[in-house]
This record gives C-alpha cells, sequence and structure tokens, in this order.
C-alpha cells in the first residue's frame, strides 16, 4: 500500500474498489430478484468491467514483477472482477438469445452461456497461479 502504484489516479485505488464493487453488488441483487436491465445499461457495465479487468491484470503485472510481493484483498479483486465480467457477459448473451427465433442460434448460445463462468474461473487461476509463480 505504499507503493505509487496503490494510488494510480492520485487517490487509493481501494476507494476505486470500494465505489465499484459497490455498484456491482446491487446490480447482482437486483439480478439475483429477475431484475431485467435495458441492453444499453448492461454493455455500459461490461464496458466498465472490461476496463477493470485490463486495470486489474496491469495491477497484477506490478504486484508480481515490479513490487515484488503479493497482497491478498487485490487477488480477491482480481478474482471477483473476472467473476463479474462474466455474469455480465452471460446477461449480455441472455439478451441476445431472447432475439434469436433459430433453434441452432439458441443452442450455441446456451453452449457459450455454459461455459463464460467456468473460462473465467479458469483465467482467474491462472492469474493468481502466475503471480505466485512470479515472486
Amino acid at each position: 500500500m505504499l507503493s505509487k502504484q496503490a494510488e494510480v489516479f492520485g487517490f487509493p485505488n481501494s476507494i476505486i474498489g470500494i465505489g465499484a464493487f459497490s455498484i456491482m453488488l446491487t446490480i447482482a441483487v437486483l439480478l439475483f430478484f429477475e431484475f431485467t436491465f435495458p441492453k444499453v445499461f448492461l454493455q455500459l457495465a461490461t464496458f466498465g468491467t472490461s476496463l477493470a479487468v485490463f486495470f486489474c491484470h496491469w495491477l497484477a503485472y506490478q504486484t508480481t514483477f515490479v513490487i515484488g510481493a503479493l497482497c491478498p484483498y487485490c487477488m480477491v479483486a482480481w478474482v471477483a472482477t473476472l467473476l463479474v465480467l462474466s455474469v455480465l457477459l452471460r446477461e449480455l448473451v441472455e439478451l441476445k438469445k431472447q432475439s434469436i427465433e433459430d433453434e441452432d442460434g439458441v443452442v450455441a448460445i446456451d453452449t457459450i452461456k455454459k461455459w463464460l463462468v467456468p473460462f473465467h474461473a479458469l483465467w482467474a487461476a491462472l492469474l493468481v497461479g502466475a503471480a505466485f509463480l512470479g515472486v
């Protein structure tokens, strides 16, 4: 927390995480209660989460290869950010599925949905594993 990477934008990165994860928790609760978000909202949330994933990867690189010390809270944030991206992508794919009438398209979308979370979980495991190997 004392490195220059801990305050990339001039204030602690943890403040970004508190705000972003609060928003994502709110979205998750609403999704749990089957609230339907507009497509544009989900697209913007997915775009923002994608930026967060890139930021987390940059921070993972900095932590592993520049700072040389792992932060357990940071690793939890890395994994959580990937899982949030997975859930948002699943929601966008589900919206697409509702607009498709072709049976082959529906089967393809179901296959994509089925593999999104395991793919992102593997990605997160590789990210954290690489961090442990790099330090």
